[in-house]
């Protein structure tokens, strides 16, 4: 009874705060010392009391363990002070920065609304430039070289066309003759067809002039068909480089004609207008008076006759040129 109106009383006088577990102690001696002071007890009136309230000390400190285990923890509110001048101008320039700041972000927004930089093009890797290898220095050719090139170059230009010169009873006879023949060499055979062309019969060589003749048309035939197959500016190369081939193959000593370097005659071929005199020498070679006499001789005389016609016996001459003129122009 003493122990429990002695706590009512220590209740009611001690303010109504909350105390933690490690203020229990100090609480303790706070009691001792009160109780001491108003009751003047005995130390064996205070060692029933201590007891006392080791127990209800024991008692509070568990229900107050299940307590802080149930309650959230209170913060605690900090207690309001007043302001220094130096914080009170901390906190104007605070409120100044954060009423300039939405001009920050409205110009922020408005730099956002720029458009979007272009791409800038990506540029290629450039591919490793190989060196150019060196070119080879040039042949100096001799002369010699020169004119053997030269004379490659005209002969691809004269063309190579089928035989045409017209064959003989003796060619078309021999061409039998050393088919039919068995061993011997070309002389020996030649000269056993020569023999048995002696002693040929007139049927038999007037048989052997109509093979030349079938053979001499197919020639000719085939000749016309390869003169046509090129162009008649082909044709007029071709013969300026044979007549070119000619004239280098006789300057260099040469007596005989080279193969392929025959004029080829073109039908096609635009032939110019027969000048007046030349007309009249191939009218006075015709007549035949001059059989048997050099070429310049001949012409010499023909010239000298020319000179001695009058204008009017030379008009018909010229009168012949001007038709062939005007009928190719």
């Amino acid at each position: 009874m003493l122990a429990r109106g002695l706590l009512c009383r220590l209740a009611a006088d001690t303010p109504q705060t909350k105390t933690h577990t490690h203020d229990l102690p100090q609480l303790a001696r706070l009691l001792q010392r009160s109780i001491c002071a108003r009751n003047g007890l005995t130390s064996p009136a205070l060692n029933a009391l201590a007891r006392i309230y080791r127990t209800v000390l024991v008692q509070n400190r568990r229900s107050y363990a299940t307590a802080a285990a149930v309650k959230k923890p209170v913060t605690r509110k900090a207690a309001a002070t007043k302001p220094t001048a130096t914080v009170k101008k901390a906190v104007k320039k605070a409120a100044a920065a954060k009423k300039k700041a939405p001009a920050t972000k409205r110009k922020t927004a408005a730099s956002k609304k720029k458009p979007a930089a272009k791409r800038k093009p990506v540029a290629r890797k450039k591919k490793p430039v190989t060196k150019a290898r060196p070119k080879r220095a040039k042949k100096v050719l001799t002369p010699e070289e020169k004119q053997k090139l030269q004379l490659r170059e005209l002969k691809k230009k004269a063309l190579r066309g089928p035989p045409h010169v017209a064959i003989s009873a003796w060619q078309a006879f021999t061409s039998e003759a050393i088919k039919a023949a068995g061993s011997g060499t070309v002389q020996e055979k030649l000269a056993a067809a020569g023999a048995k062309f002696k002693d040929l019969t007139p049927a038999e060589r007037e048989h052997y002039n109509h093979v030349a003749t079938e053979k001499n048309a197919i020639r000719k035939a085939a000749y016309k068909d390869w003169v046509e197959s090129h162009t008649p500016e082909e044709i007029r190369v071709a013969n300026r480089a044979r007549a070119t081939i000619r004239r280098r193959h006789k300057a260099a000593g040469g007596k005989t004609v080279p193969a392929h370097t025959v004029k080829i005659h073109d039908e096609r071929e635009v032939k110019a207008p027969r000048l007046p005199f030349l007309r009249f020498s191939i009218e006075r070679r015709a007549t035949g008076d001059f059989k048997n006499i050099a070429i310049p001789d001949a012409s010499k005389l023909i010239g000298k006759e020319w000179h001695a016609l009058t204008e009017s016996e030379k008009q018909p001459y010229k009168d012949a040129y001007l038709s062939e003129k005007e009928a190719l122009a």
